[in-house]
């Protein structure tokens, strides 16, 4: 959950488009028909502000920068198009990788983690501005537009590149292309994809959000292919060079692995957020979700929801309340039965019990607005009104939850980084790893690095570990 995202009305995610009241009575935007290159531009850059509020983006100024410098050269060998390039990272812990119409460019930080050389992430890079730069996105638009992919919902976001199966291997033979032309390695794409395949079998990782195992099909088949091309291709002096190999790894050592802290965490059914200071608990067996955009949970019979979003800056619970009402009560015909003051801890906060709609089904929702920290949060209860005296009385305790997180909370807070260290001669992974205080298991960690688990290392080899720390809030940006 950021602190930056606050206007949203919906929880998004695993939780669905959530409104609190009737379907927006503005119209719906229509998605773009992709004819031209200025299509793809004018629906790439749509679809990229709900790709950052979706998924978020990870702020590391000096990485972003350095992933959009490799894709730019590689940009200046693709085929002209009306439109320029962007690279971003997600914040997203698995490895995925996705393109937008019209050169929005998006690699998440578990990529970037996996790979290994600056070789291999400019074949990934290659890859997805070839589907970019061929225009894929327009020939698939008549699946996408029966899914409303261009709308972006976030259960949909994990099938940008859901490409046919001759797109995927278009794309690989041109981010080879690319890579060669640029002065890289091609043999990176099959290096890159014997560990992606390599990870999928060990299924390492978070389900956030849908990964590249999602949208990328088949590792094995296409990993011998781009060997095989790589292998008849004119190589560049300098590709593949040990130097440019160590260069990467020192680029990316510091990296977050595995869940980021500066999105919240859960502790079990409590959720931390250490830069905003505060905590909620939510009911036990209830599926829990955390996105940019809110935190919240499920019930198990997905008859209920309990989540909390920042509305935005304020002090006042009452102002937030009827600022929400003035923005979007009309909008989404909320109807409100009761409110009042009520205490949430020691917090002065307005309660308003509402019916509406959520997807063409009546609802009950109570809206908690609670001042903290110099925001106002809308801590939401929602369920049909059937199930109002089964689920509400539970709601309004996880409400009453919310607070600042105690010194104890903060304390436990640790963050997982990738760190880079020298091998000794001659020793194994298993001594390395005790030798350098590595957290990740053997297995994960020749994963990590495209190694064999019983890989005897070279003196001086930069092998990739994790490492665990306290984690040291930021103050939270209004």
């Amino acid at each position: 959950m950021r602190s930056l995202v606050l206007t949203a009305v919906v929880l998004s995610v695993a939780l669905g488009a959530i409104g609190c009241g009737t379907t927006p009575k503005k119209p719906e935007k229509k998605p773009i028909i992709l004819r031209t290159a200025y299509d793809d531009a004018r629906a790439g850059a749509d679809a990229s502000k709900e790709v950052e509020a979706e998924m978020g983006l990870y702020k590391d100024p000096a990485l972003t920068a350095y992933i959009a410098g490799v894709g730019k050269v590689l940009s200046r060998y693709a085929p002209l198009q009306h439109f320029d390039y962007h690279f971003e990272i997600v914040d997203q812990p698995m490895p995925n990788a996705f393109a937008l119409p019209g050169g929005h460019i998006y690699l998440s930080r578990g990529l970037i983690a996996l790979a290994s050389s600056e070789d291999e992430l400019a074949n990934v890079i290659g890859h997805e501005i070839t589907h970019a730069a061929a225009r894929h996105h327009a020939a698939q638009q008549e699946i996408a537009r029966r899914q409303m992919l261009l709308s972006m919902p976030a259960l949909r976001m994990g099938r940008l590149a859901a490409y046919g199966r001759e797109q995927e291997l278009d794309a690989d033979r041109g981010g080879q292309f690319l890579a060669n032309a640029a002065g890289y390695d091609p043999m990176g794409m099959s290096t890159f994809l014997r560990k992606l395949g390599n990870v999928e079998r060990q299924k390492i990782g978070y389900s956030r959000l849908p990964g590249y195992f999602d949208t990328h099909p088949g590792s094995t088949e296409r990993s011998a292919s781009a060997a095989e091309r790589a292998g008849g291709a004119r190589r560049q002096p300098n590709a593949g060079s040990e130097a440019s190999r160590n260069a990467y790894l020192k680029r990316i050592d510091g990296l977050v692995l595995g869940t980021n802290p500066a999105e919240g965490i859960f502790e079990g059914s409590v959720f931390v957020h250490p830069d905003l200071g505060f905590h909620m608990r939510f009911p036990s067996g209830w599926q829990l979700t955390n996105s940019p955009k809110a935190v919240g949970a499920r019930s198990p019979n997905r008859d209920a929801m309990i989540f909390a979003i920042v509305e935005g800056p304020g002090e006042d619970a009452h102002e937030g309340a009827k600022t929400f009402i003035e923005k979007h009560g009309e909008e989404y015909g909320v109807e409100v039965q009761a409110e009042g003051a009520v205490k949430v801890g020691e917090i002065d906060a307005w309660r308003m019990q509402t019916l509406g709609f959520m997807q063409g089904t009546r609802v009950a929702a109570d809206l908690t607005f609670v001042p903290f920290g110099g925001l106002i949060y809308r801590l939401t209860v929602v369920t049909p009104p059937r199930s109002a005296d089964k689920y509400m009385g539970r709601g309004r305790a996880s409400v009453r939850s919310f607070g600042p997180i105690t010194l104890k909370e903060r304390q436990a807070v640790v963050v997982t980084r990738l760190r880079v260290v020298p091998a000794v001669a001659g020793e194994s992974l298993s001594e390395l790893s005790k030798r350098s205080g590595n957290d990740y298991g053997i297995q994960e960690t020749a994963v990590l690095n495209g190694l064999f688990a019983d890989a005897r290392l070279s003196e001086g080899q930069l092998v990739k570990i994790a490492r665990s720390q306290p984690y040291v809030s930021k103050p939270a940006s209004h």
